[in-house]
């Protein structure tokens, strides 16, 4: 969906027109529940805030503004729903990084070619640290810049490409003969 398709949707949206908000969760019904299980870790809240995020879409379409890229604002509404799932639910733990400053470009090696026979994409990144494991699955997954994922998840760029680096080199040294270590 481009962002001219979006913000027509929205438009319909904003006049109580469901056609908008159909073309919308279809379009992105499972990029959403993607996004949030990758928070969550949980089918079941996932599927739960998946419905709860396109009721607030419905509620707060009057607030969108075009311009910014749909596909950020969407991802950007979906992770802080979940973020405060859990901060409600108190399963919510931070960990800060030792140098965000420092940092090297990623290289183009794909981690789901690095991850070879005998363990899936989900298993590879849930052998990952959860801010890592987030941040590769945006960037592979959900096909997400890392521009886009910076602006998501409210960090600097440099922690998101830094954050994809340090999980590609541990994705590497982890994964070894198709099994985890």
């Amino acid at each position: 969906m481009t962002d001219k398709e979006f913000d027509l949707g929205m438009e319909q949206i904003r006049r109580q027109e469901k056609e908008g908000l159909r073309r919308i969760y279809e379009e992105y019904g499972v990029y959403i529940y993607k996004t949030i299980l990758s928070v969550v870790r949980n089918p079941q809240d996932a599927e739960d805030l998946t419905s709860d995020f396109f009721l607030r879409l419905w509620q707060k379409a009057g607030q969108y503004r075009s311009g910014a890229g749909h596909k950020a604002y969407l991802a950007s509404i979906a992770h802080n729903m979940a973020i405060d799932f859990l901060r409600a639910h108190g399963r919510l733990s931070f960990t800060l990084d030792d140098d965000e400053q420092s940092f090297d470009t990623p290289d183009t090696v794909r981690t789901d070619e690095t991850v070879e026979s005998g363990i899936s994409f989900d298993e590879a990144i849930a052998s990952l640290p959860e801010a890592e494991g987030e941040i590769v699955n945006m960037h592979i997954g959900l096909e997400l810049t890392f521009r886009e994922i910076a602006q998501s998840l409210r960090l600097p760029l440099g922690t998101v490409t830094w954050r994809y680096r340090s999980a590609l080199e541990k994705l590497r040294k982890t994964v070894k003969g198709g099994t985890v270590v």
